[in-house]
């Protein structure tokens, strides 16, 4: 039985270089339907309009973290996470920066989601890792910890909360990160509003750290900030 099993999943991942297989899906109140599916070998997490980990996000997150001074990156000892969803940034940080015993905090508000991180990619297994399903707008407003780095990935499908856009909500980011701290906030400027958003935040930015820039990878619009 187990041999007939191990040659269907290799029949599967090898099935899947040439089109997607779905695994599981199942339907989250907040980001609808929520589908793991094996793309390439790999186990990949996406809503109905977007890719929420292991798959071209995991990717363009990677290319922002380069974007840091590498020794200034592998001087974090304290980092947040607001938008775990399926956990591949933490993967990144641990697997890609040896950020091995860096203290690791992912906020995320779909329990869903974050289930299906735990179920399928070990995400609450990994070392000095904390999870927590939390608002991560209020987490910041009532934490008192200080960051490092933060890594803001927060979306509902592709939608982008509000909040995000907000003096307050930056005014908080900035209180809770250490002295040189970083920030790598992810946008996808998808239409003229969101553009325009994006444009009055780089200079509200301006006023809050020494370094603001704007990386555009594909269809996404990176923030990398330096306190």
């Amino acid at each position: 039985m187990k041999t007939i099993t191990s040659l269907m999943n290799f029949l599967k991942k090898l099935a899947s270089y040439f089109y997607p297989i779905k695994v599981h899906e199942i339907p989250s109140k907040r980001s609808g339907a929520i589908e793991v599916t094996l793309v390439n070998g790999k186990l990949v997490i996406d809503s109905e309009n977007a890719n929420y980990s292991y798959g071209s996000l995991q990717k363009i997150l990677k290319k922002g973290l380069l974007l840091f001074d590498k020794n200034k990156l592998q001087q974090c000892k304290n980092i947040l996470v607001l938008g775990v969803a399926g956990g591949s940034v933490i993967e990144t940080l641990q697997d890609d920066f040896n950020l091995i015993d860096a203290k690791i905090t992912g906020i995320e508000i779909d329990e869903t989601v974050l289930n299906i991180a735990k179920k399928y990619f070990k995400i609450d297994k990994k070392p000095n890792v904390t999870l927590l399903i939390a608002d991560a707008f209020h987490f910041i407003k009532t934490s008192n910890e200080i960051y490092d780095l933060i890594i803001i990935d927060i979306f509902n499908d592709q939608n982008m909360p509000k909040e995000l856009f907000t003096d307050v909500f930056w005014n908080h980011i900035h209180r809770i990160l250490s002295t040189n701290g970083l920030c790598l906030f992810n946008s996808i400027p998808t239409s003229f509003t969101t553009n325009t958003k994006n444009k009055v935040l780089a200079q509200f930015l301006k006023s809050l750290f020494r370094q603001v820039r704007r990386k555009q990878i594909e269809i996404n619009e990176l923030f990398v900030l330096e306190k």
